[in-house]
Formats: C-alpha cells, structure tokens, sequence
C-alpha cells in the first residue's frame, strides 16, 4: 500500500480546533498517527494526487538522473533514506517530484525496500531501474549500482540531446523550404503558366510537370493532408505496437549510417546494463535478458532470449555470442574472453566506453552526412522550380524577336 495524504480537522488538549496535513498508509494509519499527537480527530479528507497541469511539471529523465545521484550520496554517506529523502523534497520545487520522494520516504519509513517503494512508479524508472536496485539490494552492492545507474542514465540522456541537436539544423531547413517549395509550386508556378499560355507560349515539359503538381495541390489539398496523416498516424501506431516497431527497426538497419548509430548506441547500452547487473549480483542468464530489454531494441531482445535459453543449456556465453547479428565483433570476442562474472562485468565496461564514444562521434557527424544529401536535393528541386519559371519567358522572348 502507497503512503496517502489527509488533511484533518482535530480538536487539542485545551478543546481548540486544530487543522493540519498528515501521511499515513491508509485512513486508520492516519488516524493513528493524529491520536498519537494528542489530538481528538474530528474528520480526515483524503488529497488526491494531481497531474501535472504543464509538461515542465512532468518527472522528466533529467530529474531521474539528479535523484539518483542523490540517493547514490544518501546511500554512501549512511544517511537513512526515509530522512535523506523527506529533506530532498522538501528542498525540490517542481512540485509532481517532491510528492513523488515524499511517497518513496513515506513507504521506506513503513519498513518497505526501496525497490517496494518504487515500483509505483515504473513507469518513471523503468523495469532496467527497477530489476538492476532490487538485484543489488539482494547482493548488499547498492552504493556502487547507484553510481552505476547515475552514470548509465546520463550516458543516455547526453546521446538523446546529441542526435536532437544534429538533427536540429536539418528539420528546419527542410521545414522552411518545403514551405517555400509549396507556396512556389502551389501558387506561384500556376499563374506564371497560365500567363504564358495566354500569350501563347508553348510550355516546356518542366513547367507542364510543376503546374500540373501545383493544380493538384490547389484542388486536391485535403487529399495530400490526409495522405501526411494518415503515414505520421500509421507510423506512430507501428512505433507503439510490438511488430510494427519489429519492423521499423528491421528497415533502420538497412539504412548504411543509420544502422551504425544504432549498433553502437545498442551495444554500449546492453554492455553497461549488463556490467551492472553482473556487479550486482545477477547471474549471467537473467542479466543478458535484462541488458537485451534495456536497449529498447525488439530485435536485439529477441537475440538476447534466445541466448539466455542457450545459456540455460549449457553452451559456454562465447560460443552463444558468436551468433547474435546485432553486437560487433569486437564486443563479442571482449565479452565472451570473461572466464566468470567478474571478468565479463571488466569486459563490459571496456566494450560500453568504446562503444559510447563510437556512438558519440557517430552522431556529432551526423549533418556531415545529411547536409550533402540535403543540398542535392534541394539543388534538383530548386532547378526544376527555375526551369519550369525561366523557359516560357526565353521562348516567349524569342517568339516577339
């Protein structure tokens, strides 16, 4: 049971009305614990939890980050969490994640684990947070897991802000030139055609294609709306769904550059998650499957299952990572080279800080590889709109000399 907050109304040794909040795992906790003041309860009002009314109230990763290296100094410094967490939240001013820690301390002061108080929030820590904290609580290792979780969930968050700023530039070129294309095509072109024609000008095949494109977008426009509609939606609800993302990850790995971010991030996630887990006490079968899930990747958890089955049979882990597609062979001659757990949670943290500055440097350089992609097309496009403007006037200027 989660730790619940009551406003209440009281009445003092003296008969005066008192009014204040209480926390309590249930009513009768609550109750109890306003007896316990020395105070007469009159009436207790559960607070419901409110949602976030804005999207920067929201728990975000980066606030995970910051209460995991938190509870990684509490742990450390041999702080009681339930103390160290009520002073954190007590000092947070987004308001969705002091309530949050207040409910954690509130749980761990009832006497329930950290991973019990937790679990409430999965979906704000995630199954890889919450399994990997339960593993070390298990193997007495949970100072060196939180430094390890901190580490891993930055990681993270630095290659997310690394491909958002490479991509930055080229969604807003695109974005104003298929604006600038679209009101040229649509509106412009049209009328410059049908000018031409008026004075009888033969139009050449280019302007012919771009009028006839910019006709259709005039007459047809709900038609092209509905179109980008329904591929954003389609794309969206496979992106959601277990096979569609199957299958969109399938075709990701098919795209020469973009299958190489992909590995890397991948493979420096799964080596980490998995050195974690090792150092935590996990055995080498459930921790691949749990670094596989971690990844995020459907097709590389799928690998990761079926060499946790192989490893059950008892094939030796480097024979079982020769046959995965998905990790270089790099990764797989380091990790498979570990003779026990502790070799292999070595080898992994050389795999994971090769693999994360591979993956670094892979998506610094990602405008080197669109920006030229991007003035080629945007060349073709350009000239074609130029053409189809420039050769009804040279024709029309020959016709009147």
């Amino acid at each position: 049971m989660s730790i619940s907050t009551f406003h209440y109304t009281a009445l003092d040794s003296s008969g005066q009305r008192r009014k204040g909040i209480i926390r309590g795992m249930g009513e009768q906790d609550a109750y109890r614990k306003v007896t316990a003041a020395g105070l007469t309860p009159l009436e207790l009002k559960l607070v419901k939890d409110r949602a976030p009314a804005f999207a920067f109230q929201r728990v975000t990763l980066t606030d995970v980050v910051g209460l995991t290296r938190e509870l990684a100094v509490l742990v450390e410094a041999r702080i009681p969490l339930d103390r160290g967490l009520i002073s954190i939240a007590e000092h947070e001013p987004k308001q969705q994640l002091a309530s949050m820690v207040r409910d954690i301390a509130g749980q761990i002061e009832a006497g329930h684990p950290i991973t019990t108080a937790i679990e409430k929030y999965r979906g704000t820590f995630g199954d890889v947070y919450i399994s990997t904290i339960r593993a070390a609580e298990k193997s007495g290792n949970l100072r060196a897991v939180m430094h390890h979780l901190a580490e891993l969930l930055e990681r993270q968050m630095e290659t997310r802000k690394q491909v958002k700023r490479a991509l930055t530039y080229p969604a807003i070129v695109l974005t104003v030139v298929t604006i600038a294309v679209t009101i040229i095509v649509g509106f412009v072109v049209p009328k410059f055609a049908a000018t031409f024609q008026s004075q009888g000008a033969t139009l050449p095949l280019a302007t012919r294609i771009v009028q006839a494109v910019g006709v259709s977008v005039q007459n047809y426009w709900y038609v092209y709306a509905g179109f980008l509609t329904a591929v954003i939606s389609t794309l969206c609800f496979m992106w959601r769904s277990a096979n569609g993302r199957l299958s969109l990850e399938k075709s990701l790995l098919r795209v020469p550059y973009a299958s190489r971010i992909i590995t890397s991030v991948t493979t420096a996630r799964f080596a980490r998650v998995l050195g974690i887990s090792l150092s935590s006490g996990l055995d080498v079968t459930e921790a691949i499957e749990l670094a596989g899930r971690s990844t995020g990747r459907p097709v590389f958890s799928v690998e990761c299952a079926e060499m946790s089955t192989r490893l059950r049979q008892g094939d030796r882990l480097a024979d079982v990572l020769q046959a995965t597609k998905y990790l270089p062979a790099f990764a797989r001659r380091m990790l498979g080279a570990g003779k026990d757990s502790a070799e292999v949670a070595g080898a992994c943290d050389i795999v994971s800080r090769h693999y994360d500055r591979e993956s670094a440097d892979l998506t610094k350089n990602i405008n080197t590889i669109i920006e030229p992609l991007m003035t080629v097309a945007l060349a073709g496009i350009v000239l074609l709109v130029a053409l189809s403007v420039f050769l009804p006037m040279w024709q029309m200027a020959r016709l009147h000399h």
